[in-house]
């Protein structure tokens, strides 16, 4: 009798590690698909420029002293080329030079440093001149924004305003609401005809 159930016994233990090999063997293997996704994207290429006014006014001038036009002009410039970007300054005058023109009889004109003459000039009371300064101010981020030399003026020196475009300002990289604050002053000599006089000065923000 006891033979017997030591048989059982064992025979109850080969059973049980015959069932786990079985299922170990038999179960049943994974199945993988893979698929690749290809996802792109294009930042399109954008240039803006706002400017706090578009108009500014010396009033009555005399030559008494050197003038500042109200308000100054503030430009605030943004741009995502990989190689930044620049404003471009060109004056209208009297179509050929640079300045303050009185279009009406008899025409005359307050110039601005002309072609051939010094890119900068020292505006003095009760002599003819006219031109802007600029500079710029810690807002917006990205790339720094370099004046050029000719308008990064103080006191009464101001720079050349050209009937041909001129930079301004420029980066190197991308910039994000950067600004240029830009000063118009002029002076006038006492030979300069009485009557209204006018100039329009166009900025331009472009890809470098």
């Amino acid at each position: 009798m006891f033979k017997k159930i030591r048989k059982i016994g064992v025979y109850i233990l080969v059973f049980s590690l015959f069932s786990m090999t079985f299922f170990e063997v038999f179960r049943p293997f994974s199945v993988l698909s893979q698929t690749n996704v290809s996802v792109s994207a294009t930042v399109a290429t954008s240039i803006t420029c706002n400017f706090s006014t578009t108009t500014t006014a010396f009033g009555n001038i005399d030559t008494s002293a050197v003038f500042t036009s109200s308000p100054n002009v503030t430009t605030t410039i943004s741009c995502n080329p990989g190689a930044g970007c620049n404003i471009t300054v060109r004056d209208q005058g009297d179509g050929t030079n640079g300045g303050l023109y009185k279009s009406s009889a008899p025409t005359y004109l307050i110039p601005s440093p002309a072609a051939g003459f010094p890119a900068t000039a020292n505006l003095t009371a009760g002599t003819d001149g006219y031109g802007i300064q600029a500079a710029t101010t810690s807002a917006g981020s990205g790339g720094i924004l370099t004046l050029n030399s000719i308008y990064n003026q103080t006191g009464n020196t101001v720079g050349r305003l050209s009937t041909t475009s001129v930079e301004l300002a420029s980066s190197s990289q991308p910039v994000s609401n950067r600004q240029v604050v830009i000063t118009h002053r002029a002076a006038v000599g006492g030979l300069a005809p009485a009557g209204s006089y006018s100039d329009t000065i166009t900025y331009q923000c472009v890809s470098n």
